[in-house]
């Protein structure tokens, strides 16, 4: 996962974690040791130095600063491997989660929205620019 993507998710799922009275727990899946290191580099930094964005574009989505990270954020992430129930359902959800991204009406995707499994079914309207699925597209 690159920085952008893991700095997005995780500062999304912190706000509304935090708009909800909670603080956040990462958990990531195994990859190998490169990209482990990296992910756990990549959290570290949030709380160092906050969003690694600049500019007028990044303002709008209200950047959490390195302070809110550090109170937001329980501890550090922790590694699971692909035998935890808990990443099996993560895989499940992620493909209907990407589809939908570009085919509402994927029913896998339709049927975690009706059921409020996705946090785009829960945020408010106003908040969905700082809080849902961010996609992005690459060409």
């Amino acid at each position: 996962m690159c920085k952008t993507a893991y700095s997005i998710l995780i500062e999304r799922a912190a706000k509304f974690a935090d708009s909800q009275g909670r603080t956040l727990r990462v958990f990531f899946e195994a990859s190998g040791k490169h990209e482990d290191r990296d992910l756990m580099t990549y959290a570290k930094a949030l709380k160092a130095d906050g969003m690694p964005f600049a500019g007028d574009g990044a303002n709008a989505y209200g950047s959490l600063p390195p302070k809110e990270f550090r109170r937001a954020l329980k501890g550090e992430p922790k590694r699971r491997t692909k035998e935890a129930v808990m990443m099996q359902v993560a895989d499940l959800m992620l493909y209907p989660m990407a589809k939908g991204g570009y085919d509402p009406t994927y029913k896998p995707y339709a049927d975690l929205m009706r059921s409020g499994k996705l946090i785009d079914a829960l945020v408010p309207e106003q908040d969905r620019s700082s809080l849902r699925i961010k996609y992005s597209f690459f060409k």
